[in-house]
């Protein structure tokens, strides 16, 4: 009977689309308009409307991936009062993030906005409660969360293959002109930042960072920057970033333990684990779309199949995180994030 049930529901579901709409068209908004189009074929969801300010960039998503005109939107305001759109996926500027995230949360649509959340950790802890007043599901876009390499490696660690977890490196490095008006380590770090947590479990409790502006010649306008971070049991964390750096683009994660190392190559998916006699071996993973299962869980989320994994709590604390990166650098000193324990010892 419950079985029953249970698909009698399930049906009820499928028989329902979720209307999804995608706000920004630009580079990344692009391929998630793709992906939506590609997956209402297969799961129950409908792209309803595609928003940005550009005119040109909606006409090029007409063409090309044959979005009728009738579901392209200048203003995001245009579709609030749609009450067949239920999900909206956010993909703006930075800066628009929290704006555009409130007015959608305050209409009582579920939102997936891109990160970072917001440039502040007080917009984006008004964002949450503002989710939670009208009920909405709010979620963040750290993308590597459902990278299947990553989670082998987070499996591997959680059944100890390294043992003691040592410390983290993390390489994110391209060569590209530096984005107009971008701040490398908000553009950048909330990649690595995450896959930190995601990793362990832990958020970093101080970060010092440094970082130079060699193109744009101004403070706030770094290309590349180096910080530590120090998460709890001792264990620390390494980040670069770069806009500088020739050769292919990197997106590197070693984690270095008592019994060994383990390297993922996140963009490729490819595993390496170097054990206590440095003997090298490749992890086998099969390499799956990160967008397409994003976006699901998204849609699993809202339907109440799956818990969040990369809930809006988790996007907050990360804004947290590259705030005090940013404080770091400008104040030339680490930056305490969290007490702990250890810390409150120390001050006895």
């Amino acid at each position: 009977d419950i079985q029953g049930k249970r698909m009698a529901q399930e049906g009820r579901e499928m028989a329902s689309k979720i209307g999804v709409a995608v706000i920004g068209a630009g580079y990344w908004g692009y391929k998630l308009i793709r992906e939506y189009i590609m997956l209402a074929r297969e799961y129950d969801i409908e792209l309803k409307a595609v928003v940005d300010i550009s005119p040109e960039k909606l006409e090029k998503i007409s063409k090309e991936l044959s979005v009728p005109r009738n579901k392209l939107y200048t203003d995001h305001r245009k579709i609030l009062n749609d009450p067949s759109i239920e999900a909206v996926h956010i993909a703006t500027p930075n800066e628009t993030h929290f704006s555009i995230a409130r007015d959608v949360l305050e209409y009582g649509k579920n939102v997936l906005l891109e990160k970072p959340m917001t440039l502040s950790s007080s917009e984006a802890f008004k964002l949450i409660r503002l989710a939670e007043i009208n009920g909405s599901i709010l979620l963040v876009g750290h993308i590597f969360r459902f990278n299947n390499a990553l989670n082998k490696v987070k499996k591997l660690l959680n059944e100890e293959l390294l043992g003691e977890l040592y410390y983290l490196d993390l390489v994110w490095t391209t060569k590209i002109p530096p984005p107009p008006r971008r701040d490398i380590i908000f553009d950048l770090a909330p990649h690595p930042v995450d896959i930190m947590n995601f990793l362990t479990e832990e958020w970093p409790h101080e970060t010092f960072v440094k970082a130079r502006s060699y193109i744009r010649k101004k403070k706030g306008l770094e290309e590349i920057a180096y910080a530590l971070l120090e998460l709890n049991n001792e264990l620390i964390a390494y980040v670069k970033l770069s806009w500088l750096e020739y050769g292919r683009k990197t997106r590197i994660v070693k984690i270095v333990g008592e019994k060994g190392v383990i390297m993922v190559d996140t963009l490729n998916q490819k595993i390496i684990y170097i054990d206590e006699r440095s003997n090298t071996s490749e992890i086998k993973v099969t390499p799956n779309n990160t967008i397409k299962d994003m976006i699901r869980h998204f849609i699993d989320v809202m339907r109440g199949r799956q818990s969040p994994s990369n809930s809006a709590l988790i996007g907050a604390l990360t804004v947290v995180v590259l705030e005090a990166m940013r404080k770091s650098l400008e104040n030339n000193i680490p930056i305490c994030l969290l007490y702990t324990s250890d810390a409150a010892d120390d001050g006895e």
